[in-house]
């Protein structure tokens, strides 16, 4: 995944070099300008300079953390050979972890800017479509072939995902995909699909299947507005996202995670009065189909999944109690690194120093995100991560760009909402997985404007 990210990212800067030579291909933020295209393109400008640097700030803290190390730590005897290090800069206490770190944050960067690039671009077809006839998209009838491109994939892997998963979980199977047995989690239960702990899986579904029903909502609304018998037809096609979000949207409890559940049952409720608002002087049998589709994930989940999720919701008070000294000593570790954290990705190797008895779990993860990174990039460099994420996701103000439905953007903002809420009690930021679909939706977030082409 590193290197597809590379690649990207290579490619990005690539068009980057062609177009300052003078070539400049047709932009979805240059056509969203309408009349005052300077005045809108000097701020989607100046958000890309800030996204820009907020992304470069990141990648150099890790850079010289990595190469300002103040210990090298050697796994196998369990000893940390300490070298000089300039105090007032960034620094690491393992520095081939802060290396395999920026290395991973750049190919990440590299998909991030990638898609962006790509997403903001007009397709072939669409420029040929402008070349003829100027600009044929008005008040956001239309939505870019891209952006359908990249949900419709998201959508097909994850509904594929998810029923490999429940074929598993009927199954009982403790192989993932069928084919390896995790060294953590082998029992059946602990897992769901190709996450050896299910927990992972569920934040995956339940930042995914908000996504693609504000999706859905978009699409249906641009075929509303279009009023054709195309788009008649093309409402059938749409029609077949819902099935999946429900099959997406039941893998949360199905998996038994009992923070997933719980974010679950949040992302259902404000999901609901979401779609239900804009459908509030709509036809009932709209508002009948989304309160179906609703009720229908807690019916099916409960059925599938209840049975071995109900003694887990029993004990949660337990669960929580189970890390309390981790989230102690987890608090010690950011005081005594308040200002520069212990190294990007160094939490699992310098934990071993706070833990609170001999006998406590070495544990790899903080099972807190926000906790983690301020742990291991302190304040200096936690505060470009949270801005430059804050910034991504408010772009929806700014103007310029692709024009996106107000309730899509909404369930967008949902979705990582609750994969943020995962993140207060456990690692979703730290699977791969997880942390790219995060990145993917940023991205499309960093795109999409109120401001209609």
């Amino acid at each position: 995944m590193n290197d597809v990210g590379f690649a990207l990212g290579l490619l990005w800067l690539a068009k980057v070099l062609i177009r300052s030579s003078g070539y400049q291909p047709h932009g979805w933020a240059a056509l969203s300008a309408k009349g005052g295209a300077g005045r809108w393109l000097e701020k989607e400008r100046l958000f890309t300079g800030l996204l820009a640097a907020g992304t470069l700030c990141i990648l150099f803290y890790c850079l010289i953390s990595a190469w300002n190390a103040r210990a090298i730590y050697h796994p196998d005897q369990w000893t940390f050979e300490y070298r000089k290090a300039m105090a007032w800069l960034p620094h690491s206490y393992d520095q081939a972890r802060s290396w395999e770190e920026f290395w991973k944050l750049l190919g990440l960067a590299g998909l991030f800017w990638g898609l962006r690039d790509w997403l903001l671009t007009l397709s072939p077809k669409e420029a040929a479509r402008f070349e003829d006839k100027g600009n044929p998209y008005y008040s956001g009838a239309r939505m870019p072939i891209r952006l359908r491109r990249l949900f419709w994939i998201l959508t097909g892997n994850g509904t594929l995902l998810a029923i490999e998963g429940l074929m598993q979980r009927v199954e009982s199977g403790n192989k993932l995909l069928w084919l390896v047995v995790p060294r953590y989690d082998v029992e059946a239960v602990g897992q769901f699909g190709p996450y050896a702990y299910r927990a992972n899986a569920a934040q995956y579904f339940n930042l995914l299947w908000p996504a693609v029903l504000g999706f859905w909502w978009a699409c249906v609304a641009r075929l509303q507005r279009r009023r054709t018998e195309e788009s008649s037809r093309l409402q059938h096609r749409v029609a077949v996202m819902l099935p999946c979000v429900f099959i997406m949207a039941v893998c949360p409890l199905v998996a038994s995670s009992r923070g997933g559940a719980i974010v679950l049952g949040i992302n259902l409720i404000m999901a609901a009065v979401i779609l239900l608002t804009a459908q509030w002087r709509g036809r009932w049998p709209a508002k009948a189909a989304l309160l179906l589709l609703l009720a229908g994930v807690l019916g099916g989940g409960g059925l599938l999944g209840w049975k071995s999720l109900a003694p887990r919701m029993e004990m949660i008070h337990e669960g929580y109690q189970g890390r309390e000294g981790l989230y102690v000593a987890g608090g010690s570790m950011a005081r005594d690194n308040a200002w520069f954290g212990t190294g990007p990705g160094t939490f699992e190797t310098m934990y071993q120093l706070y833990r609170l008895s001999e006998g406590d779990e070495w544990l790899a993860y903080m099972h807190n995100d926000w906790l983690e990174t301020l742990i291991t990039f302190g304040w200096v460099g936690a505060t470009p991560i949270f801005l430059t994420a804050l910034l991504a996701l408010s772009h929806w103000g700014w103007s310029g760009g692709i024009y996106g439905n107000k309730y899509f953007v909404i369930l967008l903002w949902i979705a990582l909402g609750g994969c943020l809420m995962h993140a207060c009690f456990d690692f979703p930021l730290q699977i791969h997985s997880v942390l790219t679909l995060f990145l993917v939706l940023c991205a499309v977030l960093s795109c999409l404007s109120r401001r209609s082409a």
